[in-house]
């Protein structure tokens, strides 16, 4: 399994923008800069985010974008799937190779693992990833540093 190029620029776009003072908001070329992003794709993933309701743009001298919730508000989960759709590690639920009436034999386990990859994005919120990062802690997704 791997982390989209697109998702991976979405979440630090985001993060980025949790780490700033509320309701800033950053031109995408700080944005860029600071997370290591070619401004052609931040643009993109910014768009889809934008989509999302996630972010807001401001155009102009003065532009820029901000987030359009609180940190608190916004989950890794949320802004994985306004780039790439639901987590779905089951063919079958992606619809590559159905199992109809009769699952394959790994459905179940995939689909555990789905669940819990799902509920692991939907409680980090950007705010915890900001406060996790500015204490110094990276924590793993298997303890608790870094929850709502």
């Amino acid at each position: 399994m791997r982390l989209s190029t697109q998702a991976d620029y979405a979440v630090r776009a985001v993060y980025e923008l949790a780490r700033r003072d509320p309701g800033a908001v950053v031109h995408t070329d700080a944005i860029a800069a600071a997370q290591r992003i070619p401004g052609s794709r931040l643009t993109k993933v910014l768009q889809e985010l934008a989509r999302a309701d996630l972010v807001r743009t401001f155009r102009g001298s003065g532009g820029g974008v901000a987030l359009a919730r609180s940190p608190e508000q916004i989950t890794v989960r949320q802004v994985y799937e306004a780039v790439e759709g639901p987590v779905l590690l089951c063919r079958c639920r992606q619809r590559v190779e159905p199992c109809g009436d009769d699952p394959c034999d790994t459905h179940d386990f995939w689909q555990g693992v789905e669940s819990l990859l799902n509920r692991e994005l939907d409680t980090t919120t950007f705010a915890a990833l900001a406060r996790r990062t500015r204490s110094g802690a990276t924590g793993t997704a298997a303890g608790t540093a870094g929850r709502r």
